[in-house]
């Protein structure tokens, strides 16, 4: 009987100390985020952060907190992690009422938030580890696990984050236990274009555009799925409004400004956000929809945008300074609906330019699948016989878009094969491009003269991605 209970005590013992192992892996072995760290440990050093934004990367690299902090007159601190949802917010927020009170709190979010309810495990090692509450921090593991399950996965983050190196390791004790020094020293080896400037902002200066990123990657999709508000999503929101009256702070929710493509590609960028300010609505918490700013309030922030999500310093200015006017009008009374599209079809109808187009290919005598509605029976017909190339593009409802078809030539010139007209498809003998380069040209008809163009490489084999 004694052999077994110590054996007991044993199998114990082991599973205390491999869970202490583990954890040890997690917060030490795993790659480091720089600016991640030294936010937080600035953030646990304030006492008098009066104006809190709280968020992703969209807020620490959009959010001028000194800019805002001028213009509102409130000490601002930008409460971030990047790639954060709701755990995370409600766990960073947690973690800067350890230290300061703020009169107001900014939730900064944007349709990615919402997309689902599952926290990503590249949120977790860059927030967990810096996390000082060990309450704070188990509610956040457990959290983040009780949407996936992944309790195992998510205790191993070191498996997926790893540190590959002894200098890896060396970055992670230091950036935990030694950050200031650590950060001065890493500082010159650092991305060139970026600058932490305090406050937990993260300012970009880049000559790079997301022109090309744009051009070949947001491509109109039509899914059929409503997109609402996951029930998740709605639990963490009341959560996390609960958690801001119980600290004496008032809540606004800010929807962030996404390149206007995604408003007009991507299901659910606009239908999330009515969603969100449909729900808020019911919960009395003021939200504000930048996406919806007037030209009046902020000009289209599409020319700053150096990725798919990310602008640089100059858009943050005007964002930032945008933002600190309405803040300003709602914390003293006034109406700010004015300055603001109060339906999606008020701003759609105001968006009077084309963000960027893209071909189609629909392959002679293959079984036809799919086409946009108002051209399926001559795409169907067409495709019985022919190539069928189609062109479209994103833009407002108040523009006629019109296309130009040109062959794209090894020395660069181009042989023209349709010239601009409304019409979207270009057809030819089967197998006539094969090989070769095809580029179409967009612009607006009778409207603004830029060209947006896009090249689609037809391959010397005939295997197509078929759209479904």
């Amino acid at each position: 009987m004694k052999k077994h209970i110590l054996d007991v005590v044993k199998l114990g013992v082991f599973c205390l100390g491999f869970l202490a192992l583990a954890l040890f892996g997690s917060f030490h072995f795993i790659q480091t985020d720089t600016i991640s760290a030294i936010t937080m440990k600035e953030m646990r050093s304030r006492e008098d952060i009066e104006l809190a934004f709280v968020g992703s990367s969209i807020v620490r690299d959009h959010f001028n907190a000194g800019l805002i902090t001028e213009e509102t007159g409130l000490t601002s601190f930008c409460v971030t992690v990047p790639t954060a949802s709701m755990p995370s917010s409600i766990a960073i927020t947690k973690e800067m009422y350890r230290t300061s009170s703020p009169e107001w709190v900014v939730l900064v979010t944007e349709p990615y938030n919402f997309e689902t309810v599952r926290e990503s495990t590249e949120a977790q090692y860059k927030l967990m580890p810096y996390l000082s509450d060990p309450a704070n921090m188990l509610d956040y593991y457990m959290r983040t696990c009780d949407e996936d399950g992944f309790y195992l996965d998510r205790l191993f983050m070191q498996r997926g984050f790893g540190a590959e190196n002894p200098s890896d390791i060396i970055k992670t004790f230091g950036m935990r236990y030694f950050p200031n020094h650590t950060f001065e020293r890493l500082a010159p080896s650092l991305d060139p274009t970026i600058k932490y400037q305090g406050s937990g902002f993260l300012r970009h200066e880049t000559d790079a555009r997301a022109d090309a990123l744009i051009r070949a990657g947001v491509i109109r999709e039509y899914t059929g799925y409503t997109y609402e508000l996951l029930k998740g999503s709605r639990e963490q929101l009341r959560l996390y409004k609960q958690l801001c009256e119980d600290n004496g702070s008032k809540l606004l929710v800010a929807i962030y400004p996404n390149h206007t493509a995604h408003g007009l590609a991507e299901p659910g960028f606009l239908d999330y956000n009515q969603s969100l300010m449909d729900f808020c609505q019911e919960l009395e918490i003021p939200c504000v929809n930048f996406s919806f700013a007037k030209p009046e309030l902020m000009p289209n922030l599409d020319g700053y945008f150096f990725d798919l999500y990310h602008m640089v310093g100059e858009g943050a200015d005007i964002l930032s300074r945008s933002v600190a006017r309405v803040f300003n009008m709602l914390s003293a009374g006034e109406d700010v609906g004015h300055l603001f599209y109060a339906t999606t079809k008020e701003y759609l109808a105001s968006i009077d330019f084309i963000t960027n187009t893209w071909i189609s290919r629909y392959e002679s005598g293959d079984e036809w699948n799919h086409a946009w509605e108002q051209d399926q029976k001559r795409v169907k017909d067409l495709s019985k016989t022919q190539d069928v190339y189609m062109a479209d593009c994103n833009h407002g409802p108040s523009v006629t878009a019109e296309y130009r078809f040109v062959l794209r030539n090894e020395d660069g010139s181009e042989t023209l094969l349709q010239d601009y007209g409304v019409d979207t498809l270009y057809a030819c003998e089967p197998d006539a491009l094969k090989g070769k380069t095809l580029r179409v040209y967009a612009r607006v008809r009778n409207g603004n003269p830029e060209e947006h163009w896009y090249d689609l490489v037809i391959p010397e084999e005939s295997s197509l991605d078929r759209w479904a």
